[in-house]
């Protein structure tokens, strides 16, 4: 059976990497334009095992489409591709196109499925591969995989387990292909949602706005390798990278720090105290720990109308 393999990043280093050991029939790679070809690129992979590839501006372009037909691929893998196919790609290969989506299907169709599990302090999250259609996210479900999310679980812990299990998933998948033994399953489209791009602001924290549960989520879903839940001390942004939940009830004023210990910076927010294990300041790389001092405050949206208030009086 001949492949077209499609994607950029880790999970698609991984996943081609997978088809290629077990000598699978890989006609081309294709790659982003954007891509850094590092060594964890499907393009750097390609060029050790000698594949073919490319890297296209435009995978729907014309002369895109004329390339592709030629390799009279069976099967094509969108693994982590970032650009969206039209159906004048989706049709070419003879038996389908397969995408992998990391979220469950219909509630978690479009952007960032792993990291707004996370926000929503989801569970479980599943690992789905859909034969593609011309809609966003809404073909036939081919397999699906679930797993437990524990509350102090990370977007990289989510991702250490879909970079693993999506190869292994791939591989089934390819195998029922094979046999014509695979069956699709429609989405129940009563049960859809639609979750969109997340830009880097979103992770601002305000804390008279999030509870200490929306914290934690927020700093956990947006953790390294993302740009991070943040906030502010002094005017200067803080990145939050890690936090824990209090058990103890502890209450106080939203965004004042209360505790310093080894456990890090107890900050209070709407409803409650929790835990800032690690947090630096962005200009400098400073720990927020070795700077503030006890009863310090960080951003709050009343403190940001007293500061304009006292502004305004000035003037």
């Amino acid at each position: 059976m001949k492949i077209v393999f499609w994607g950029k990043g880790l999970r698609s280093y991984y996943c081609l990497e997978k088809l290629v050991e077990l000598k699978c029939d890989i006609v081309l790679v294709v790659g982003q334009d954007n891509d850094k070809r590092d060594e964890y690129s499907v393009l750097s992979l390609a060029d050790k095992y000698n594949l073919k590839s490319i890297n296209p501006a435009n995978p729907n372009d014309v002369e895109i489409e004329n390339l592709l037909k030629t390799f009279k691929a069976d099967l094509f893998v969108l693994g982590g591709y970032g650009y969206i196919v039209k159906q004048n790609i989706i049709d070419i290969p003879k038996i389908m196109c397969i995408n992998l989506h990391a979220g469950k299907l219909p509630q978690y169709r479009g952007s960032s499925p792993l990291n707004w599990a996370l926000i929503n302090e989801e569970p479980t999250f599943t690992l789905s591969i859909i034969k593609v259609d011309a809609g966003v996210d809404t073909g036939d479900i081919v397999i699906e995989r679930t797993f437990g999310i524990s509350i102090n679980d990370t977007i990289q812990d989510l991702h250490n387990t879909a970079n693993e299990q999506f190869s292994l998933m791939l591989l089934e998948v390819v195998k029922q292909i094979e046999d014509n033994s695979y069956v699709l399953a429609p989405q129940d489209n009563s049960q859809k949602s639609y979750y969109p791009l997340r830009f880097p602001d979103d992770g601002f924290i305000l804390w008279d706005m999030f509870t200490s549960r929306q914290v934690h989520n927020y700093i956990r879903a947006l953790t390294e390798p993302y740009p991070c839940a943040f906030t502010y001390f002094e005017g200067r942004r803080v990145n939050l990278l890690s936090s824990e939940l209090y058990d103890n009830p502890y209450f106080g004023e939203p965004g004042r720090i209360y505790l310093k210990s080894k456990r890090g910076l107890l900050v209070c927010a709407k409803d409650r105290c929790l835990w800032i294990k690690d947090a630096i300041l962005l200009d400098t790389g400073e720990r927020l720990f070795d700077v503030v001092r006890r009863y310090d405050k960080l951003s709050t949206v009343r403190e940001a109308l007293v500061i304009n208030q006292n502004f305004v009086n000035t003037k």
